[in-house]
């Protein structure tokens, strides 16, 4: 009686289905080989890292960050980071860069802490924890990410990831503080989850989720293991994210993605969003001969020289921005304002301009071959960094391996000195030519175009 499919065998007497898996290994192994670590002649390596880089800014277009058009945002922000720190993070996954998961996620939580106070310095930030099926809240909702950063550490030191994950609890802990925060800011919960489980005490479609969207709770999921069906719902009748990574870059990508702004939600089905006045003010830094009480937090008060005086209770803060400790009022200086608003009218989109090898002059190169003097010199040239776009002519192509350590982390960056993508972008409004890094770090970062700020 046959029991399968009969296979022949080859020369070497094994069937055919015996080497399939390691001849796709050994393919890919190669693959990675010549066009990461060695970085192909041919230009496959460019060619991997140009189709890369296009692929970022199709996903910054999707994300609408600076897709032409004007998009409603909020520029104060409540939001709670939920950490799971169950049994299933202290597994090690190769995907993430070795070690534990929660040690990963650690540190991509406290890189978020400051990247997210950067790009939002009038938003505040909170931070959940959930092992043994229990949520607890490890910070209140804050603008100082000193507080978060060093939370962050102490759970790393004196806590273990143990037991079960509930996700019930994480939201009922953060959605009772969200709940009681102004309207006119957005109330947002990020679940870093690896468990594939979820030990709660009730029916969190039934009792939970109808509580989020009654106040406005934008709930995002980022696995690092898989999909849960009831995350992909939650996400979905919230307007949120569902997200699981593909490994640590992924991870990063997904993570610190969160430091932008979401489109503002549409209530009671109107088009037209309702806006608030926000009281603030701007306070003054005083010092004076004789210590005074100064507030750190609502609950701590020491006696310093230095503070920030409140316009209109008097009383002084330590730091900036804040709430005043007495009467609840926003204290910020100019540049805080500032940066919230570059997420309102973002940079405009640049255009991808066709790959030249000439140029008008290459004369103003410096002996480096990189550096030139003046933008105007060369059309090739980078109006941000003044690099030369592409290699120069007669450039002696160079390899540079940089290996750097970031706790259990260890990174690899493969680079050509004179060789490069040579792609140029163009800038819609004051036409300067910028090159790929420029591109990345004008919209992701800075969220100013430097010629345009020349020209104004």
């Amino acid at each position: 009686m046959m029991l399968g499919p009969t296979t022949e065998k080859n020369e070497q007497g094994e069937h055919s289905w015996e080497n399939v898996g390691g001849a796709i290994w050994n393919k890919i192994a190669e693959e990675a080989e010549t066009h990461l670590l060695e970085g192909d002649e041919s230009g496959g390596s460019a060619s991997a890292l140009a189709a890369s880089i296009r692929k970022r800014r199709r996903l910054r277009t999707r994300n609408d960050v600076a897709g032409g058009r004007r998009v409603v945002r909020e520029m104060i922000r409540y939001v709670y980071l939920v950490i799971d720190m169950s049994a299933a993070m202290v597994e090690k996954d190769a995907s993430i860069g070795g070690g534990t998961r929660l040690h990963c996620t650690i540190l991509l939580a406290s890189e978020f802490v400051q990247k997210f106070f950067d790009q939002n310095p009038i938003s505040h930030l909170g931070l959940v924890i959930v092992k043994d099926g229990e949520a607890e809240l490890l910070t209140q909702l804050s603008g100082n990410p000193r507080v978060h950063t060093q939370a962050l550490s102490r759970a790393t030191t004196h806590g273990s990831a143990c037991g079960d994950f509930s996700l019930q609890n994480a939201l009922e802990v953060s959605g009772r503080s969200l709940g009681h925060m102004p309207n006119y800011g957005s109330r947002e919960i990020i679940v870093l989850c690896g468990a594939l489980s979820t030990c709660d005490p009730g029916d969190i479609l039934i009792e939970t989720l109808p509580k989020l969207k009654q106040a406005n709770v934008r709930v995002s999921f980022i696995s690092v293991t898989a999909e849960m069906y009831v995350c992909r719902r939650i996400a979905e009748e919230t307007n949120g994210t569902m997200n699981v990574c593909l490994g640590r870059t992924h991870y990063h990508d997904l993570l610190m993605s969160k430091c932008t702004p979401p489109p503002a939600l549409v209530t009671g089905g109107d088009s037209v969003t309702h806006c608030d006045f926000v009281e603030m003010g701007f306070p003054i830094r005083e010092t004076s001969e004789v210590p005074s009480l100064i507030h750190v937090t609502k609950d701590r008060q020491v006696f310093a020289r230095t503070g920030y005086k409140c316009p209109r209770c008097n009383a002084k803060a330590s730091e900036l921005p804040t709430d005043c400790a007495v009467c609840g009022l926003k204290l910020l200086l100019a540049p805080h304002l500032a940066r919230s608003f570059h997420h309102l009218f973002p940079v405009s989109l640049f255009v991808e301009l066709s790959v030249s090898s000439s140029s008008k002059d290459v004369s103003c190169v410096t002996p480096d071959a990189s550096l030139l003097f003046s933008s105007n010199d060369c059309s090739n040239s980078c109006f941000g960094c003044l690099k030369y776009i592409g290699p120069p002519p007669n450039a002696v192509s160079t390899k540079k391996k940089t290996f750097s350590n970031k706790g259990s982390l260890n990174y690899l960056s493969v680079t050509d000195e004179s060789a490069g993508t040579g792609l140029r972008f163009q800038c819609p409004d004051c036409k300067n030519v910028f090159c790929a890094d420029c591109d990345i770090y004008l919209h992701e970062e800075l969220h100013n175009c430097p010629g345009c700020l020349c020209q104004g």
